[in-house]
């Protein structure tokens, strides 16, 4: 099961209290923000996320991840832990990652 921390507790009370999120984002995309960390959480690793989001994710070259929230906003997420493998480039195995941290939702210009 992937694992999602947040950049600091003011970022996880808006993610774990929907009616804060609608305050924030709006009552479409609070709902998108807790369909996604609720997806996640159903899945092992990374690249399973990635494969069932599609192009809603997208992997970045400092291999962090942007993420579509609704239509509006894109959450940034990076790799939390230690506990992963890189390929022989260097870049992250996403089928060995099961932590992540939220860093940011921002809304998209």
């Amino acid at each position: 099961m992937i694992t999602i921390s947040f950049e600091d507790q003011p970022l996880h009370d808006t993610c774990v209290d929907l009616e804060r999120a609608e305050q924030l984002f709006g009552s479409v995309s609070a709902a998108a923000l807790v369909n996604f960390i609720s997806d996640a959480m159903a899945f092992e690793h990374v690249q399973e996320l990635a494969d069932f989001l599609g192009d809603d994710i997208k992997i970045l070259g400092d291999d962090s991840l942007s993420v579509a929230i609704g239509s509006d906003y894109r959450a940034a997420l990076v790799v939390a832990g230690k506990r992963f493998d890189r390929d022989a480039a260097g870049r992250v195995v996403w089928s060995s990652v099961a932590r992540l941290k939220l860093v940011q939702i921002s809304r998209l210009p």
